[in-house]
């Protein structure tokens, strides 16, 4: 038993009709029979056995699969949008934040600032270097800022990149899921 593509009127067909072109009783419109090979596998999916397996799945785990996977896609499509906005808010911030010197342009400011100073001043300010030593107990805040501009970038990039495989994982998602469906709609058509 095949359907007519036009009336879907179920046409008895025996195996000497394969391939062969046949009349739909019903809507008189011409209907070509699968080979012999597709009539062998429509009459193995109408008895529920393939080489001795059952049938192809279900209908029911095969609509299961295709929402689990849309729910997959849905779920990948809203982590992309979280990465985004995160990835635009680090932008933002990124931009926002004006370094207002450089390590140069401080030790310039320090240069010219020494050949200001009275020579007694130099002595005083050596001796507090050898009493304290050199360290600096913090950063400078041209440098914090420096570093936080720094780390707003490194954020941003990440939420790209958490964007980016998230993107290309659904599409991957979505191009399986399409030829999921498309080969379940050709296999219900040949089982019809």
């Amino acid at each position: 038993m095949i359907p007519c593509p036009s009336c879907d009127q179920s046409i008895s067909v025996t195996v000497s009709q394969a391939g062969a072109q046949v009349d739909c009783p019903n809507c008189q419109k011409s209907i070509r029979i699968p080979n012999l090979g597709d009539l062998r596998r429509l009459a193995a999916a109408e008895t529920g056995e393939i080489h001795g397996n059952s049938a192809a799945l279900p209908a029911r785990k095969s609509q299961e699969s295709t929402t689990a996977r849309r729910l997959i896609f849905a779920g990948l499509m809203g982590i992309a949008g979280v990465a985004a906005i995160v990835g635009l808010f680090c932008l933002v911030r990124f931009l926002s934040i004006q370094v207002p010197a450089t390590t140069e342009i401080h030790i310039a400011e320090i240069d010219s600032m020494y050949h200001q100073v009275s020579a007694a001043q130099l002595i005083r300010e050596w001796q507090q270097m050898e009493k304290f030593g050199l360290d600096a107990t913090a950063p400078y805040p041209y440098k914090k800022l420096a570093i936080e501009k720094s780390l707003w970038q490194r954020n941003g990039l990440i939420s790209l990149a958490v964007l980016m495989v998230c993107v290309g994982a659904g599409v991957v998602l979505a191009r399986s899921d399409a030829r999921s469906v498309k080969s379940n709609k050709s296999a219900e058509r040949i089982t019809s």
